[in-house]
């Protein structure tokens, strides 16, 4: 459900860099959310418009199962008239076709999507501060141009760009639990609410579509060390990018954004292969800058990815359930400190290896059913505060009878640091949630979260964190 995002960090003294004032990840859930209300649909492309003068199954390098999803908008429902306004709540965005207006530009190949995500959390029990709570409140949204459609060429050209605006609030992790996963999506340092430009992109294909070049203001976090299945989980740093880089390096992830370029290659079904590069630099979570900073700061450098993957069963349009596995790594060019002498070092790297896989399904079409899905990554410890990160998790869609559109998480994460941080060892997140498709455009998921060592530290009180998110499509 990952769409145009979504969507990739604690406050301590001794590390105040943890908490720059990210707001990734991921965001990511709502990012998702602007899209497509509910995961199943999560690969359907405009399915409505007649094959003969668009195929939703050649909508880019990856097809309708791993394609780019933030480059593109979600499944669009035409006849909705105005909604929820017209008196129709079933209607599959709250302001439905904007009176026809909105299905006439979808048919040139000009979308919309707007989207709110309201993310509550309290920790009853344990933390630095017990007995806090924090909502956070979140709009994004997002316009793109098919150009094939819109001018009627044959080039396949896309553009893309975005924003998210987050409300003025405090935040659980950084001001109560203290833990180094945020408990939130939209999670920061800073209480001030902020709105950001995020994406300013442009995409073609060519070479009979196997080919994909992006470029502009992105993300990294979009394309690169990214698993759907992550974002059933509400945790910052699990949803999105469940891996080392979301806390060692100034790793772009939604709604962060920065000058890149990326390169996919995808010949059929099987497999594909890419590599990006992307402009960083230090303070680059910085919120003042409003996601405008289009300067070369001081100590700016190249942060390089390079990712294969490859599909199994209903993915690689074969029999047998469906799959992805991704194995990369990264080169982040920046100047880096050593955690043990305080000099400065040069470029650092980390790994990663993750996959999705569908373990039972209700129905020959996989819309229901199991699903497991495991990211393993690894950075040297002299420069970085994390070494491991093991992150997984469990998730049924339709568990339960007549809701075939709900889906049943377990999540977990356990991160490990840095040897050369004598007083840290590892700290664990546990997970269970439930999403709750409520109307084609509301859904409600209750959380809870259980932090075992928060920041690493036996000296801080294990945490129960408790709470839900209601989201909505306009």
């Amino acid at each position: 459900m990952k769409a145009w995002m979504d969507p990739h960090r604690t406050t301590r003294a001794a590390h105040p860099s943890r908490w720059p004032g990210r707001v990734p990840a991921r965001g990511a859930l709502l990012a998702m959310s602007l899209m497509i209300p509910a995961m199943p649909a999560m690969a359907d492309i405009n399915p409505w418009i007649q094959s003969d003068r668009y195929n939703p199954a050649k909508w880019d390098t990856a097809g309708p199962e791993t394609d780019t999803p933030w480059l593109h908008p979600g499944t669009w429902t035409p006849g909705q008239d105005w909604g929820w306004l017209s008196g129709d709540i079933q209607s599959s965005n709250i302001f439905g076709s904007w009176g026809g207006i909105r299905d006439e530009l979808e048919l040139k190949g000009i979308s919309f999507a707007l989207a709110t995500s309201n993310q509550f959390a309290a920790n009853p029990v344990g933390g630095e501060v017990e007995g806090g709570s924090s909502l956070i409140s979140t709009l994004g949204g997002a316009a793109f141009i098919d150009f094939q459609r819109l001018l009627g060429i044959e080039e396949r050209i896309y553009f893309q760009t975005s924003f998210e605006s987050v409300a003025s609030t405090p935040s659980l992790s950084p001001d109560y639990v203290g833990n180094l996963f945020p408990v939130q999506l939209g999670s920061s340092s800073s209480s001030n609410g902020v709105t950001r430009l995020v994406n300013v992109a442009v995409a073609a294909e060519g070479f009979n579509n196997s080919t994909e070049i992006v470029g502009g203001r992105i993300s990294a976090g979009d394309d690169f060390a990214t698993i759907g299945r992550a974002c059933t989980s509400l945790n910052q740093d699990i949803c999105g990018n469940p891996f080392v880089g979301s806390v060692n390096i100034n790793f772009p992830s939604y709604p962060f954004s920065t000058w890149g370029g990326r390169i996919k290659v995808k010949p059929g079904s099987r497999w594909y292969a890419q590599v990006g590069g992307y402009h960083v630099y230090p303070d680059f979570f910085d919120l003042n800058d409003h996601g405008v900073e289009f300067g070369v700061p001081d100590g700016s450098a190249l942060l390089g990815l390079g990712e294969f993957g490859f599909n199994v069963g209903g993915r690689a349009a074969g029999p047998g359930l469906p799959g992805t596995y991704k194995f990369g790594g990264y080169i982040d060019g920046e100047t880096h400190t050593n955690l043990a002498t305080g000099a400065d070092e040069g470029a650092t790297w980390a790994a990663w290896a993750m996959g999705e896989q569908m373990l039972f399904a209700e129905a020959d079409d996989n819309s229901q059913g199991l699903w497991a899905w495991l990211a393993l990554s690894y950075s040297p410890p002299d420069v970085n505060e994390l070494e491991f990160m093991a992150a997984g998790g469990l998730s049924y869609v339709g568990l339960l009878p007549g809701r075939p559109l709900d889906t049943a998480s377990f999540v977990f994460a356990n991160g490990t640091f840095s040897d050369r941080l004598a007083d840290q060892g590892n700290e664990t997140i546990l997970e269970v949630n439930y999403r709750a498709q409520l109307l084609p455009a509301v859904y409600l998921q209750p959380d809870i979260q259980y932090i075992i060592d928060p920041d690493g530290k036996s000296d801080i009180d294990d945490a129960l964190v408790v709470g839900f998110t209601l989201g909505a499509v306009f």
